[in-house]
């Protein structure tokens, strides 16, 4: 059974990755922890690479039966997550040791938002399948809850497979009910209809005559990145089922760390922007990231167009540009995913008319605890 915390996709600059910087991330705990059942919970740092190794151990066995068209587990890759996560707020980790083992059966991850959303735990939960149906994933349970309990928060997200029963009656065993749904699709790129992918182009271009198409590597200097902040919140325009969630908030600091993250984890990152040529605003924007560890794939992040410049093609026009960029920049690239909610039709068709086709749909649970009295 594998419980993910959450899918999306993601992206940043040299030089602001230093010592300095990571120094203020905020590790909230370390060592062992152990509640009241006295099972103990080992946080893992992103330094401690044995214990990374077996983090990547238990996710690549739990992978290879729960969702084997994902991508392999890569250690390393790992470790930058754990280090950097996706805008220097790393979610934790933890390895589950019960008494009567001498070795990990199981991972935890918890992501607490601090920007925003304070009251939200997403949690992930792997437990090896060597080791299930022993109670091992509901002792994991337990303690997600009850450190959401300690951080005075009341609501927990996990995600499942749509397809996976078993992981959905745990789940809803615990009170958990469904909230919303997730679409991963994948474009393979030998598989894409070029010509039909011009004709889309042209056709673009035609109706967003008035913007012009910028691209840029980190890092963005802080005078545009202050120009993708309103459009970068644009996302939260995106379906979000009936999650309780508030709009995510971003600012030119946020901006900054997300692309140090990008850095800092290896990636190389693309991001186009569309610019009115009237009024010079960003009306637009998308970004892809690939990691030299898995070259041959790259994950699509954010693409968003701010609302008073809807209605001219711009993710259209913004992606196949991207398409074109990735041809030249990154040749060896063979596929790109992508994560979209199963209620987004417009991007979803923008998708699919690129020649991305689904892979898997999950969906997400939430649960609601009563606050403390």
């Amino acid at each position: 059974m594998a419980l993910d915390a959450c899918h999306v996709v993601t992206v940043t600059p040299r030089g602001r990755c230093g010592p300095s910087v990571i120094s203020k991330i905020a590790w909230r705990k370390s060592g062992e922890l152990r509640h009241s059942g006295l099972m103990p919970f080992v946080r893992v740092q992103p330094d401690d690479l044995p214990r990374v190794t077996v983090v990547a151990d238990i996710q690549e066995a739990a992978r290879q039966i729960d969702d084997p068209d994902s991508f392999p587990v890569v250690a390393e890759m790992l470790a930058g997550d754990l280090r950097y996560g996706w805008d220097l707020e790393p979610a934790e980790h933890y390895l589950y040791i019960p008494d009567d083992a001498t070795e990990a059966v199981g991972v935890l991850a918890v992501d607490l938002p601090t920007r925003d959303n304070l009251h939200l735990v997403w949690a992930e939960i792997l437990v090896h399948p060597d080791h299930r149906r022993r109670g091992h994933g509901s002792a994991i349970m337990n303690e997600v809850v009850r450190q959401t309990r300690e951080a005075s928060r009341n609501t927990i997200w996990v995600s499942t497979a749509e397809d996976d029963q078993g992981a959905r009656k745990f789940v809803e065993g615990f009170g958990f009910s469904y909230a919303s749904h997730d679409a991963r699709r994948r474009q393979v790129l030998a598989d894409v209809d070029q010509a039909a992918v011009q004709r889309l182009w042209s056709a673009a271009q035609q109706q967003a005559a008035a913007y012009c198409l910028e691209r840029l590597r980190p890092p963005t200097a802080d005078e545009v990145l202050g120009e993708l902040v309103e459009v970068t919140a644009a996302i939260n325009d995106a379906p979000m089922g009936d999650l309780t969630y508030e709009d995510e908030k971003f600012d030119l600091q946020r901006l900054r760390d997300f692309e140090t993250a990008l850095v800092g984890r290896g990636e190389r990152a693309y991001r186009v922007i569309a610019r009115d040529r009237q009024t010079g605003e960003v009306g637009g924007h998308t970004i892809v990231a690939t990691h030299p560890l898995r070259p041959e794939i790259a994950g699509q992040g954010d693409t968003a167009v701010a609302r008073q410049h809807r209605g001219h093609r711009l993710g259209l026009l913004l992606k196949i540009d991207m398409m074109h960029w990735l041809a030249e920049a990154e040749p060896q690239l063979k596929i790109i995913q992508t994560w979209n909610n199963v209620d987004n039709a417009f991007m979803i068709n923008v998708n699919e008319a690129l020649g991305y086709r689904l892979s898997r749909i999950f969906n997400m649970y939430e649960l609601r605890l009563d606050r403390p009295k």
